[in-house]
């Protein structure tokens, strides 16, 4: 969650039949995501401060009521955690432990073409929370906790000059785990895991404040959560991921881990998510990831392939096309540091044909330096 392409080679066929057993904890100190964890929700919907790195994501698409304006949307709150072994000698009260919070807040205007985007940073303390009992966040200009009695989420986001979007949103589907054995891989080191589970269609409704004016939108949503202690394995630079939410009632996550040869690990994966949350899945010799076209930005120079076509083999259904276009090339998103700028932004999803069949959200991170590093 928060932040130059080859096309994707074929990667060799490996066996994945061979489990690698993961550490019990990173060369950190933090514990590492165990295999065949059972959540307890809504307990694992709050914080895990005892793992080096977390985020709660969200992104989608909204409407105006009146049908006038459409918007993408993006707001994640990551916290990473500070040296393990000083975990327990806490600052006083007022600044509170050595976890870090990076709030990123982004609207996309796709009428006006306008992009707004804001980043904060913050120590735990009374700026910024995060229960370790359920979803109860309140970092900075991000406030997002469980409705009660409901599976639903409340969030509330705020931008510069008193914009504001505010939005609840209810699942139509159930939590869906992604990985092997409860365990979404990031590359070949052992310790590289995450718990990764999401809400992949969600209702959202809400108001936007735009300049002032109350703007009623609803629309859909597509939420993560992630827990690890070492986001990216040895020799990754980045990644390329998206979220699909077809016509059709069905969604796709896809997303290629790339090294710094720009080619894809192996670990690199498409998943098919049915209309009751069931799922299928392949890795990377299952799929192919091209830039079919590329945005180059103006503030930092980096060039991004924002034009994607994926090719995958359903297990089932086999060869399956989806070509991935942005509703707005300007989507970059900068931060307070221009090294650790990406690309996030609202897309249309295309058929083989060129026929809409959905919208999509495309990440692309990594592409101003190695993200291995800064991550681990």
């Amino acid at each position: 969650m928060n932040v130059s392409i080859l096309i994707l080679l074929s990667c060799p066929l490996l066996a994945f039949a061979e489990w690698i057993e993961t550490p019990a904890q990173s060369s950190k100190g933090h514990l590492v995501p165990a295999p065949d964890y059972a959540p307890n929700f809504p307990r694992d919907h709050g914080s895990h401060p005892e793992y080096g790195i977390e985020w709660w994501y969200w992104v989608g698409h909204l409407q105006s009521a009146d049908e006038q304006k459409t918007f993408g949307f993006q707001f994640t709150v990551f916290r990473i955690a500070g040296d393990a072994e000083k975990a327990e000698n806490q600052f006083d009260g007022f600044f509170g432990n050595q976890n870090l919070f990076l709030v990123h807040s982004a609207l996309s205007d796709l009428e006006s073409g306008e992009y707004l985007h804001l980043e904060r940073v913050y120590r735990e303390g009374w700026q910024a929370r995060a229960s370790s009992q359920t979803l109860n966040l309140s970092v900075g200009g991000i406030q997002a906790h469980l409705l009660s009695g409901e599976e639903g989420q409340r969030v509330v986001a705020r931008y510069k000059e008193a914009n504001r979007l505010e939005l609840s949103f209810r699942p139509t589907k159930p939590l869906v785990p992604f990985g092997d054995r409860g365990l979404s891989r990031k590359g070949a080191d052992p310790a590289a895991v995450s718990w990764y589970w999401s809400y992949t269609r969600l209702q959202a409704e809400g108001i936007l404040i735009r300049d002032g004016v109350e703007i009623p939108v609803k629309g859909t949503a597509w939420m993560d959560h992630e827990i690890s202690s070492s986001q990216l394995g040895g020799g990754l630079e980045g990644w390329d991921w998206t979220c699909m939410q077809l016509d059709d009632g069905t969604e796709i996550k896809a997303y290629r881990l790339r090294t710094g040869a720009g080619e894809s690990d192996p670990w690199s994966a498409v998943y098919w998510i049915d209309g009751e949350g069931g799922t299928e899945r392949v890795y990377a010799d299952g799929f192919s990831w091209e830039a079919e076209d590329s945005w180059t930005s103006p503030n930092t120079g980096l060039e991004y392939p924002t034009s994607v076509k994926v090719t995958a083999e359903h297990p089932v259904r086999g060869k399956q096309i989806f070509r991935l276009r942005p509703l707005l090339d300007g989507q970059e998103f900068t931060g307070n540091r221009s090294d650790n700028a990406y690309w996030e932004g609202a897309c249309e999803v295309l058929n083989e044909r060129g026929d809409r069949i959905g919208k999509a959200y495309l990440e692309l991170a990594g592409y101003g330096g190695g993200l291995g590093a800064r991550l681990n």
